[in-house]
C-alpha cells in the first residue's frame, strides 16, 4: 500500500475488527481508495475485512439494503436494470464520477469516511437510512443519530414510506464534487431537507410542508451556512444564496 504499513490482519469477525480498530495505528481495509488517497504514515497495520462483510443489494419498491461491501459500481449496475428510476443512483454517480474508483469504493467506505460533500451520504441523512452498525455489539441506528463509532455492516430504507425524494447540486462541471448538495425528500406531510457539499458537516432540517416558503427557506440558509466557508469556490454570501436557491429548487419539485 505505502512504505509506513508494515502488517495486515484479518480478525475472525467484525467485534474482533473493531476492538483492533481502536488501537492506534490500526486502520480498517475495506475496498482501500480512501486509505490510499490519504496515505496517513501514522497507519502501520491494516485490519482486513473483505472476508467479513457481504455484498449483496435488495432494491423493490418496499425495501432497498444494500450490504456495506457492495461497491459503487456494483450498485450501479445491479441496481439500473431493477429499477432505473432509483434516486441513489444519481447520487453514486456524482459521489465518485470514476467507474474504476467505483469499482474500489464500497458504501461501508462511505459511510465510514463520512465526507460532506458525498451526494450517497446526503441522500442517506435526507431519508434518514437505518444502519447496521457493530461495536462490541450489533445495532440498528438511524444515521441522523449515529455517533460515527463502529463498522457499518448494512444500509436499510423503505421507499414506500417516502412520497418523493429531489437532489439538486452545483459544482463547477458535473464530474466535480459538490459546491453544495440539497436533497429534499416529503414524507407524511413533512419535509426533510439535507444539506452537505463543502462544508464541515451534512446537515439535516425537518419542517412541516404547509410551513415550506420563501421565510422558512430563508431561515434554513442562514443556519446551515454557519458550516461552510469561503474559499476560491466562493463567498459566504454566495453559498448562502446557493444553498437557499437549491433548496427551493428542490422543494418545489418534490
Amino acid at each position: 500500500m505505502w512504505y509506513s504499513v508494515r502488517s495486515i490482519s484479518k480478525p475472525k469477525n467484525l467485534q474482533n475488527a473493531f476492538e483492533l480498530s481502536q488501537i492506534s495505528g490500526n486502520a480498517i481495509y475495506g475496498g482501500g481508495s480512501y486509505l490510499v488517497a490519504e496515505k496517513n504514515e501514522n497507519i502501520h497495520t491494516l485490519i482486513d475485512i473483505n472476508h467479513l462483510i457481504g455484498n449483496n443489494i435488495q432494491c423493490s419498491y418496499e425495501k432497498v439494503s444494500i450490504d456495506a461491501g457492495v461497491s459503487l459500481q456494483q450498485f450501479i449496475d445491479e441496481v439500473t436494470t431493477i429499477n432505473s428510476n432509483c434516486r441513489l443512483l444519481s447520487g453514486v454517480r456524482y459521489a465518485t464520477p470514476s467507474k474504476n474508483i467505483r469499482n474500489q469504493r464500497c458504501f461501508g467506505g462511505e459511510l465510514g469516511q463520512n465526507r460532506p460533500n458525498s451526494d450517497i451520504l446526503v441522500f442517506l441523512h435526507a431519508i434518514n437510512a437505518e444502519l447496521t452498525v457493530v461495536t462490541k455489539n450489533e445495532s440498528k441506528v438511524k444515521i441522523n443519530d449515529w455517533d460515527g463509532i463502529g463498522i457499518i455492516k448494512n444500509v436499510t430504507y423503505y421507499p414506500k414510506k417516502i412520497d418523493s425524494v429531489e437532489i439538486v447540486r452545483h459544482a463547477p462541471i458535473p464530474s466535480a464534487s459538490s459546491i453544495v448538495c440539497v436533497v429534499c425528500t416529503k414524507e407524511n406531510d413533512a419535509l426533510r431537507v439535507s444539506i452537505g457539499g463543502r462544508c464541515k458537516i451534512i446537515q439535516t432540517f425537518t419542517i412541516p410542508a404547509q410551513d415550506f416558503n420563501d421565510d422558512k427557506i430563508e431561515q434554513i440558509a442562514s443556519n446551515s451556512i454557519k458550516f461552510f466557508e469561503t474559499d476560491h469556490m466562493g463567498s459566504l454570501e454566495f453559498k448562502k444564496l446557493l444553498i437557499a436557491t437549491l433548496i427551493k429548487r428542490a422543494g418545489d419539485n418534490l
